[in-house]
């Protein structure tokens, strides 16, 4: 059943006005973006001096199924005999007075995301999880993690879902973020020298990303990786708001402790789990170990949700693996890591490749890496220890 309807719209948007609306209206949510639409969305209109939104002239085939056009300057629109939505004001600033809106009828658990990588693997990780037995919506999909990303996604969720699971980058500003989501349960995964402009440090993005707990009511809870720099910001913002902090990681005293030895396990309330025997990169059982911090506090199952990371599939651009064929016999297995690339993602994927293929002729192609503020070279230049650990027959740079 779809949420909106003309009447909590307008009350949404606060001042708008609608046009040829049948009385039984009825839609499944925005899109900002073409390629992202489903039957049945409004489709926000990118008007003339906007940077947001659809081009409709250009994609007018979505015009046949969509429930609404929603634009600042509607009156070119009129002619496609379609509801409008004029929206009086910033058509962003409408996107998120909608999410803010439907949050407010979610009673579901919340679940937001952060860090400077593996925030995407650990959102799918848990998004399986959950929705092997219960309902669960995400903006992993739509690769939209900005707070206008996010909000147009939360106009598509479920009310009734058990569960959002919802990656946020600090694209828009993380408190921002963070009040639009409220969640029930937020992880910081890590911070690394991305994102940097002059003048800032490493630990001004641990502040940044610690702001992810800002709209949280005391008592929920931190879900804060042991291992990552600067963790003593991230945990005394988790203090200051009176959440339940659990760590994950592999130190000794983390509470979803990762141990790889041979055996891929995890040690939780002082019972040991075994995952596997697999070569699996450590950054991704780190990524494990976060949602399975999620998954003791709803008490779901640890073996269910074992299982479900035993058949886990990585993402394209963040580690999937496949294979091609050149001249009908020469086999190539390809490691995708394309999606982004910050010092601590770099180190990650190429160690963990190197360690899986040890044994086999290995290509490394890398491209440089941006945003990394005054110590750009140095970071570059670091890279060396894992490539040469990795020890590859060959390394194409580009970029």
């Amino acid at each position: 059943m779809n949420f909106w309807n003309e009447e909590n719209l307008k009350e949404a948007l606060g001042s708008a006005k609608t046009y040829n609306f049948p009385s039984d209206w009825t839609s499944n949510g925005m899109v900002i973006w073409q390629d992202n639409y489903l039957d049945g969305n409004m489709i926000l209109a990118r008007c003339e001096g906007e940077s947001r939104g659809v081009n409709i002239e250009q994609h007018q085939e979505l015009l046949q199924t969509c429930s609404a056009i929603v634009a600042t300057k509607p009156a070119g629109y009129f002619k496609y005999n379609k509801p409008i939505v004029e929206i009086l004001g910033n058509s962003g600033d409408a996107i998120i007075k909608m999410a803010r809106y439907i949050r407010q009828f979610f009673k579901g658990k919340a679940i937001a995301i952060t860090g400077s990588s593996g925030k995407s693997t650990t959102t799918k990780i848990i998004l399986d999880i959950f929705s092997s037995k219960y309902s669960a919506n995400s903006n992993i999909e739509s690769k939209a993690n900005t707070t206008w990303g996010i909000s147009w996604n939360m106009t598509r969720f479920g009310i009734d879902d058990d569960y959002w699971v919802i990656e946020t980058s600090l694209g828009g500003g993380i408190s921002r973020n963070s009040a639009i989501v409220k969640p029930d349960y937020a992880i910081i995964m890590n911070v690394a020298p991305v994102h940097l402009t002059e003048g800032m440090e490493l630990k001004d993005i641990a502040y940044e990303k610690s702001k992810i707990f800002n709209s949280m009511k005391e008592g929920q809870t931190a879900i804060i990786y042991k291992g990552m720099k600067h963790f003593d910001i991230a945990r005394n913002a988790a203090e200051y708001k009176g959440l339940k902090i659990i760590t994950f990681g592999y130190e000794e005293d983390a509470d979803i402790r990762v141990i790889s030895d041979g055996e891929n396990k995890f040690i939780i309330d002082g019972k040991t789990y075994i995952l596997n025997s697999e070569n699996i990169g450590k950054h991704i059982l780190l990524d494990m170990a976060a949602a399975l911090a999620v998954v003791k506090e709803e008490n779901f199952p640890t073996e269910d949700a074992l299982e479900v990371l035993r058949n886990f599939k990585t993402l394209e651009g963040r580690g999937e693996v496949f294979e091609i064929t050149l001249n009908g016999d020469k086999h190539i297995t390809v490691t995708d890591e394309s999606y982004n690339a910050n010092p601590l993602s770099m180190a990650a994927a190429i160690t963990a490749f190197g360690e899986k293929y040890h044994d086999k002729n290995k290509v490394l192609i890398l491209g440089d890496m941006a945003e990394c503020g005054s110590d750009i070279e140095k970071y570059h230049r670091e890279l060396s220890l894992p490539i040469e650990k990795a020890n590859p027959a060959k390394i194409i740079l580009c970029g």
